[in-house]
């Protein structure tokens, strides 16, 4: 094993400014104390569908037995599903100690961002710096928010109490995020007058209603004092820049590291360490603070930040349109290779595909009358893509004891991202990214990246499986149901190769026909069952017999048709012969009681240049008579 000191750390949308910052405190704190650490990230509670069904196999990939520990941020996960699903395995297949980040619910030690009191404290600060007596509360009305948006009113409302201070009927409001429920938010708290101040749930809702206020012609914070929370670059840079609440993302992974390494050692933590948000004092409560950056960077950080995310659209754009139609795995990871060369301070990417990745399911087998293929060990795995410093590296299979093969992190200290690769419930493997000096930069179109890459490895299976398909519709088409042989569509779509091989080397053509001797009798006597039974030897017979490249048919009833290329006469007689011993070898080894029996005739010719189909027709019908010439002359014994 290429390391004994290793972090999981559970965490979803990784491409968050939140959850980056926190994972990179874990990854730095980590290498501080020779751990190195794996992150495994996924995107549920997206709107995605059926699509989303495999986000659950992110719990495929770890190897819980080679974890010295695990951090889990729960609250990163919209999904209760995949939340319970996580918390599940942890508690049965971890035996290493376990640190959650949580505020609200928690099942193990726990860190908690206590950022919500601080509404308390914005409140105390409109009150006893600006002298605010009517202040108004913007909350959230949606599921996703609506736990923590309360949480923030009650400390509002607690601040208000404590200071003696009545909240109206029109002081209190809860909306979505968009203009319009920002003016209705506004309207509402103005059937009571002005307000003083409002305190809005986060930076988003209060850039929101700034712009309603702003729009409606009051001044800020003159007119209306504004504050959010979690302190976000949008708020920092708006005028004016927003009073708010700052959110120690670096600290809570850090500390989550430190307290998990106190685990390790089997030392005591609490059940819960709370890390304190602190107030971010700035322009629009009132307070005259210069701003710390010049907007014209902002300005031109934004708009290259647009720049940057239409080039990403037009990217996946390209990138879906370019792998539409592909087929073949090794033309899609070279197609592949060309577009992971884009992804920013990327150091190594690796596909890796677990063995069953293109796996038929059981019913299409069935319906295609097709063998499973021969099963691989379910421990393997292929490193299909692996570019490490810029270099593609040779593609490779190694057991799952190891996320990827030793020789790739011998010696390394790097961390890896690994994002589950599915569709719908159908898993195909796993990406691992490492970026340059162990900082992240998982940036939000890769998500689109890999969804373009599980449409492509999608794509791939369902023409494998559309593949059998077609091939089994084809057989249907092309054979007779009763004896496997070509019918009539199969004998018309191959008759012409033999013709074109004969006439281009000048081999002579030979048609034979058989006729099952006593079929009536056998139906009569025994029924049509025993009857089919008899065609189906004869039919054996024939395939055991004819050689590549010969086209053998049965029609319909008991005759059977055979265009060869190149039988001279005596093998023409040694052919008949051949049936005719098969059939006596099963007669004599058979416990029915009839004898099966067949009468052969065939024709020849050299084609020249203008021999056609109906040529052919005239060899079967001179094959036919000499066929009935045999049968006449034959002295058949049927029944025992």
């Amino acid at each position: 094993m290429y390391h004994t000191k290793k972090i999981g750390v559970f965490i979803s949308h990784i491409f968050g400014y939140y959850q980056q910052t926190v994972c990179q405190g874990i990854i730095d704190k980590s290498q501080e104390y020779g751990y190195t650490t794996e992150i495994y990230t996924s995107m549920d509670g997206e709107n995605l569908g059926t699509y989303g069904i495999g986000e659950r196999s992110i719990l495929r990939i770890p190897n819980y037995d080679e974890l010295d520990g695990v951090i889990f941020a729960s609250e990163t996960y919209p999904s209760e599903e995949l939340k319970e699903e996580i918390i599940h395995t942890l508690k049965t297949r971890c035996t290493c100690p376990i640190i959650e980040i949580a505020t609200m619910e928690r099942h193990f030690p726990a860190i908690a961002m206590e950022n919500n009191h601080t509404a308390e404290d914005l409140t105390e600060h409109l009150i006893t710096v600006h002298g605010c007596k009517r202040i108004c509360y913007l909350g959230r009305d949606s599921s996703a928010d609506v736990l923590y948006s309360n949480r923030r009113e009650s400390y509002y409302r607690s601040a208000m109490e404590k200071h003696g201070l009545t909240i109206g009927s029109h002081d209190i409001y809860r909306c979505g995020y968009s203009s319009d429920d920002a003016t209705s938010a506004l309207a509402f708290f103005d059937k009571k007058g002005t307000p003083d101040a409002v305190v809005c749930y986060n930076d988003t809702m209060a850039l929101y209603f700034m712009r309603a206020a702003l729009s409606s012609g009051y001044r800020i914070p003159e007119d209306i004092a504004i504050t959010g929370c979690d302190d976000t670059v949008d708020g920092r840079n708006s005028s004016p820049a927003l009073t708010t609440v700052s959110f120690p993302c670096l600290e809570t992974g850090t500390t989550a590291m430190e307290l998990l390494l106190q685990m390790i050692h089997g030392k005591f933590v609490p059940d819960v360490t709370d890390i304190r948000a602190h107030a971010v004092i700035a322009n629009s409560c009132g307070c005259k603070k210069r701003p710390e950056i010049n907007p014209i960077f902002y300005s031109h950080a934004l708009t290259k930040r647009i720049e940057k995310l239409e080039m990403s659209i037009f990217g996946s754009m390209s990138m879906s349109a370019a792998f539409q139609g592909m087929t073949n795995i090794d033309d899609c990871v070279d197609l592949l290779e060309k577009y992971i060369h884009e992804i920013e301070h990327c150091k190594e990417f690796y596909l890796c595909l677990y063995a069953d990745w293109d796996s038929i399911s059981s019913h299409i087998l069935e319906i295609t009358e097709t063998e499973d293929d021969a099963p691989l060990n379910s421990d393997t795995i292929f490193l299909k893509l692996a570019i490490k410093d810029g270099k593609r590296l040779p593609e490779c299979s190694f057991k799952k004891n190891t996320l990827l093969p030793d020789f790739l992190c011998n010696g390394s200290n790097n961390a890896y991202v690994y994002t589950p690769l599915f569709f719908e419930d159908k898993e195909f493997g796993y990406i691992a990214l490492a970026y340059e000096k162990n900082r992240l930069d998982y940036h939000f179109r890769l998500v689109h990246w890999l969804m373009n890459i599980n449409q492509m490895l999608q794509s791939i299976c369902e023409a494998k499986r559309t593949g059998l398909l077609v091939s089994r519709l084809e057989n249907i088409y092309m054979k007779d149901a009763l004896t496997g042989l070509y019918n009539m569509h199969g004998y018309n779509n191959n008759e012409e190769t033999v013709i074109h091989q004969a006439k281009s080397k000048g081999l002579p053509i030979t048609c034979f026909l058989f006729d099952l001797d006593g079929l009536k009798l056998i139906n009569d006597t025994f029924g049509h069952n025993e009857g089919d039974f008899a065609i189906q030897v004869l039919g054996h017979a024939l395939e055991n017999a004819v050689q590549e490249g010969d086209v053998c048919a049965r029609f319909s009833g008991d005759e059977f048709y055979l265009l060869t290329c190149n039988y001279s006469e005596k093998e023409a007689n040694t052919f008949l012969d051949s049936i005719q011993k098969y059939l006596d070898n099963y007669n004599r080894l058979s416990s029915k009681k009839f004898n099966i029996s067949v009468s052969g005739g065939y024709a020849s010719a050299i084609p020249d240049a203008h021999f056609t189909s109906d040529q052919i027709q005239e060899l079967f019908a001179a094959a036919d008579k000499n066929m009935y010439k045999v049968k006449r002359e034959k002295k058949k014994k049927i029944l025992r």
